[in-house]
């Protein structure tokens, strides 16, 4: 590889079919070369062949761990992130893979930086032990919100003499500016006379009940909304909407759309077609914060609370239990779009950041 020519290799949760991790390798790749227009990206992902195709990198398994080594031998810097990878809450076998792909980095001498991570929960000591070693020796730090910076300096307060710097930076899907396919016509219902279409980004979770967001979709509709389900996980969500869809028949009730998100883009453009969006999915909140979509938030995890709160979103009555007549009132009390979110701030703390980036890479 050419001395000018600089190899960057992200680390996340990519390669799942899950609409929102894509958009933030989507962004990714897009910001550094925007920065960083020499810079060979490399992607680790689950589907090495369709990430490669989608954005045009150079994609490996993520499970080979022979060819990761291989391709550090070169590296100028290792990324883990974005999304939520450091968290123990089904089990510590998540934080464990992406700590020890980390250590790997660093044993092999590569400067390793968190990128844009949201950080926790981490409720066992392996977690926290895992990631204090991990994050005590990469050169930066960077999380999505000020909740991850504080867990981020309290879980490394007893790494003595160790001093990594640290930024706090907005989502990157918050700066995306995707390619999009041209707008196909839309099918409007023949029963809905102008009422707003309201999309639904739900997702499996203990205590959401598909009844109840089926009464949530049925009160919506009784309102004149026209309402779509909105699946950013292919499978886990399709099913969930399919059980929604299952029990408005059961109750003789008109099923809900489904708009299905194969890919980023699509995910973007379905919600700026909605109306209303009510979220649970952490990623369609940051697309309707970014296309100025009236939104409500669910709150099942403490990132969906945190981006809310940094960009003044409010949250749905009642959590995942979807209380219908409440949720719709709130819902249906929105401003009108488009909504003035206060992104300038969030947006500014990218550009401390990639420019500590670059020094790292000038001194690799």
């Amino acid at each position: 590889m050419s001395a000018k020519v600089k190899k960057i290799i992200l680390s996340g949760y990519y390669g799942f079919d899950n609409a929102g991790d894509e958009a933030v390798l989507a962004a990714l790749c897009q910001i550094l070369r925007n920065r960083l227009p020499e810079a060979q990206l490399v992607a680790l992902s689950a589907k090495p062949e369709q990430t490669a195709a989608a954005l045009d990198v150079r994609a490996v398994n993520r499970w080979d761990k022979a060819a990761l080594r291989a391709e550090l031998q070169d590296a100028a810097l290792f990324c883990s992130g974005g999304g939520s990878l450091l968290q123990d809450v089904t089990s510590v076998r998540s934080v464990w893979y992406y700590t020890s792909l980390l250590r790997l980095a660093q044993k092999q001498g590569v400067p390793t930086i968190v990128l844009a991570q949201g950080l926790g929960p981490l409720r066992t000591g392996l977690g926290r032990w895992l990631t204090r070693r991990a994050l005590s020796r990469c050169h930066l730090l960077s999380w999505r919100d000020a909740a991850s910076l504080r867990l981020a300096a309290e879980i490394m307060k007893d790494e003595a003499g160790q001093s990594v710097p640290s930024y706090q930076v907005c989502d990157p899907v918050l700066l995306w500016q995707p390619k999009l396919p041209e707008a196909q016509a839309e099918q409007e219902p023949a029963d809905v006379a102008g009422g707003p279409t309201v999309a639904l980004a739900l997702r499996p979770w203990p205590g959401l009940n598909a009844a109840a967001a089926a009464q949530l979709v049925q009160a919506l509709q009784q309102a004149g909304c026209r309402v779509a389900l909105l699946p950013y996980h292919q499978g886990e969500d399709e099913k969930l909407a399919a059980q929604i869809n299952a029990a408005l028949l059961t109750a003789k009730q008109p099923k809900a759309e489904v708009w299905l998100a194969n890919t980023p883009q699509q995910a973007w453009a379905a919600v700026g077609r909605a109306d209303l969006l009510l979220g649970m999915r952490l990623h369609s909140l940051i697309m309707a914060a970014a296309q100025g979509v009236p939104a409500l938030a669910v709150s099942y995890d403490p990132k969906v609370e945190a981006f809310a709160a940094s960009v003044q979103m409010s949250l749905a009555e009642g959590g995942v239990s979807l209380p219908a007549e409440q949720v719709a009132a709130q819902l249906l009390a929105l401003p009108k779009r488009p909504v003035a979110y206060p992104l300038g701030p969030l947006l500014a703390g990218w550009q401390p950041l990639l420019a500590a980036i670059c020094r790292i890479l000038a001194d690799k």
